[in-house]
């Protein structure tokens, strides 16, 4: 059902484009508007972009894992501002990290439960924790990954909860500056909706509502997100990226309206066609140019992109007026954009 909406949604945004873009081509030229009544904390200064490690470094480390984190949080050659991660609900109702819907794409998942399509609401936190090797399928299979089980599995290539990661994030923080977030709800259906309860649950304890953005693709955990917790920082779904980028082309006023969302998170480059998201827009829409970003700081929405592992597109959406670039290589953005 999700893949037909999604299908839906790509062959209406294809039409719409087409409409919206006829004579309106993007111009280079175009100068960088800073909003100076601008009070959304996820606008960040010209030119200075945060970096944030998507799937909490996927270049760098099994996607997803402690180790990930680890990899960014002790780095000595690059710094990061924002952690990036996927959150899934266990059958006893603990969120794990996990991207995709199931654990065979990453995991010896297949081997140890005896068939596929091993989803995380099928199973106990602990059953996962105990029998997972997340490393396992890391860059097609390291030899020292690979082949861990049972006990040689270490820590940080289990399945741990998110407040297990926050636990060891929370206390390593770099010159006293707090990390930010974004926590994307992979769930579907009711439970996405528990999954939102939950993480806000373990955000709301640790005073953590400000410093973290949630991101979903299911428009109705979304629009759950917004009734149950209005607090929380969420991010635009894919109808509502459709229905700005619309409004962005057309000029419309959006003073007075009340979106629901302070951040947009957004595709770009040709980097997205991995076989594993449904957006695969962005051979027939830039939603990476300043007349886009400007429209949004505007009315005071941040734009964030990803998935960035190019510099040459790092060094575009800096000059364009980008406020974070999510890539799976925070180690080459680093070195990029300072």
């Amino acid at each position: 059902m999700i893949s037909v909406l999604f299908r839906m949604f790509n062959v209406v945004l294809s039409i719409v484009t087409i409409l919206f873009s006829m004579g309106q081509p993007s111009n280079p030229n175009t100068p960088v508007v800073i909003n100076p009544n601008a009070t959304n904390p996820y606008i960040n200064t010209y030119g200075k972009p945060g970096i944030s490690a998507h799937r909490s470094g996927a270049g760098l480390a099994p996607e997803n894992t402690l180790m990930a984190f680890e990899t960014c949080v002790n780095a000595k050659d690059f710094s990061i501002d924002t952690f990036e991660c996927d959150v899934n609900i266990t059958k006893d109702g603990e969120l794990v990290l996990l991207h995709d819907y199931i654990y065979d794409n990453v995991s010896n998942a297949v081997e140890a439960f005896g068939r596929p399509a091993i989803m995380p609401g099928d199973y106990t936190y602990q059953q996962l924790h105990d029998n997972l090797n997340l490393g396992a399928k890391f860059q097609d299979g390291q030899p020292n990954y690979a082949k861990l089980r049972g006990k040689d599995i270490p820590e940080n290539l289990r399945v741990l909860r998110l407040q297990d990661i926050l636990d060891y994030t929370e206390s390593h923080t770099r010159a006293g500056k707090p990390w930010r977030y974004t926590i994307e709800i992979k769930s579907l259906g009711t439970a996405g909706y528990r999954a939102a309860d939950k993480l806000y649950e373990i955000l709301a304890a640790r005073g953590m509502l400000e410093r973290v953005v949630v991101g979903t693709f299911l428009p109705d955990v979304s629009m759950y997100i917004s009734t149950s917790h209005p607090d929380m920082v969420r991010s635009a779904n894919p109808f509502e990226v459709l229905m700005f980028y619309i409004n962005s082309r057309a000029n419309t006023d959006l003073s007075g309206q009340k979106l629901g969302y302070s951040v947009l998170q957004v595709p770009y480059g040709d980097t997205l066609v991995d076989g594993t998201m449904p957006w695969g827009i962005q051979v027939i829409v830039n939603l990476g140019t300043r007349e886009f970003i400007n429209y949004a700081h505007k009315y005071n929405i941040a734009v964030q992109y990803w998935t960035i592992d190019k510099p040459e597109d790092m060094r575009l959406l800096r000059d364009n007026g980008a406020d974070a670039i999510m890539t799976n290589w925070p180690s080459v953005a680093w070195e990029t954009l300072h």
